[in-house]
């Protein structure tokens, strides 16, 4: 991200680098979605979004691996019915 004397452009790409993963990812519902883009555009804490944007992906692979849990579950279930 380049740097700008009034931070303004860098805050706009941040948070479009926090958002990018999250919105419209099936991961998190409708309400999630509509939260975290209030959040992130309600901030001016260059910290605290590059925190969160952090947090976000860790949440996208914590989500993605217990989907893949419960895929997998339920794949050794259907095979132990059959």
């Amino acid at each position: 991200m380049e740097t700008h004397v009034t931070g303004q452009p860098v805050l706009g790409e941040l948070r479009q680098h926090v958002l990018l993963p999250l919105i419209g990812n099936p991961l998190f519902s409708e309400a999630e979605q509509l939260r975290a883009n209030h959040f992130v555009h309600e901030s001016d804490d260059i910290t605290r979004l590059t925190r969160w944007g952090g947090n976000v992906l860790a949440e996208i692979a914590r989500r993605q691996a217990e989907a893949a849990r419960q895929h997998r579950h339920s794949a050794t279930c259907t095979t132990l019915r059959q």
